[in-house]
C-alpha cells in the first residue's frame, strides 16, 4: 500500500507540475490554514448570519483545533517523512514551490482543517455543502500538487477532519438545543 501511495504521489506531483497547476494549488493550499479560513468565515457570518457567529464560531474553532491536536499526535507517533525527505537519496524530483515543512507528513493537517471546517459548515448550511466540500478537496489535492504530502496523508487528514467537523457540529447542536430547548440551523 505504501509503495502504491508513493508511486501515485510521484505521478500526481509531476502531472500537476507539467500541466502548470502548481501556482494555482500553491494559492489554494492556504485555505487549509485556520487563520485564512477565519478571514473569510467571520466576515461572512457577521454580514449574513450574526446569530451563527455567536452560536457556531467558537464550536467550529474548537473542533478544528482539537482535530489539529489529533493530527499532531498521529504525526509524532507515525513519523512519516515528507515526500522531499523520502526521495532525498533518489533522483526523483519533487516539485515543492513553497518549500518543505519540517514536521512529519502523515496525516495532512491542512486537509484535516479544511475538511473539519467543510463538514461543520455543510451541516450548518446543507445547500452550500458542495462548495465547502469542493474547496476542501482542492486543499487536499493541493498538498500533493505542491509536494508536501503523499495521497494517503491527504486521505487520512480528510477522514479525520470530516469526522471531527461532523462530531463538533453534533455536540454543539445538542448544547444549543439544551440551552434553547429548540434548535434551528
Amino acid at each position: 500500500m505504501i509503495d502504491s501511495d508513493v508511486h501515485l504521489f510521484v505521478h500526481l506531483n509531476q502531472l500537476f507540475f507539467d500541466w502548470g497547476w502548481t501556482r494555482f494549488f500553491a494559492f489554494v493550499t492556504h485555505f487549509g490554514n485556520g487563520w485564512t479560513q477565519a478571514a473569510f468565515i467571520v466576515p461572512l457570518l457577521f454580514l449574513f448570519k450574526r446569530a451563527h457567529l455567536r452560536e457556531h464560531l467558537p464550536a467550529l474553532v474548537i473542533t478544528a483545533a482539537l482535530g489539529g491536536l489529533l493530527v499532531v499526535g498521529v504525526k509524532e507517533a507515525v513519523a512519516r517523512p515528507r515526500p522531499a525527505a523520502h526521495f532525498v537519496t533518489s533522483s526523483q524530483q519533487v516539485h515543492t514551490p513553497s518549500g518543505t515543512p519540517r514536521d512529519y507528513s502523515f496525516p495532512s493537517g491542512h486537509t484535516q482543517t479544511a475538511f473539519s471546517t467543510a463538514a461543520y459548515l455543510s451541516c450548518l448550511y446543507p445547500m452550500l455543502s458542495p462548495v465547502f466540500l469542493l474547496l476542501a478537496v482542492l486543499v487536499g489535492v493541493s498538498r500533493i500538487a505542491i509536494g508536501v504530502h503523499f495521497p494517503l496523508d491527504v486521505l487520512v487528514g480528510a477522514l479525520l477532519g470530516a469526522g471531527c467537523g461532523g462530531l463538533g457540529f453534533w455536540v454543539n447542536r445538542r448544547r444549543l438545543a439544551k440551552r434553547n430547548h429548540s434548535f434551528t440551523p
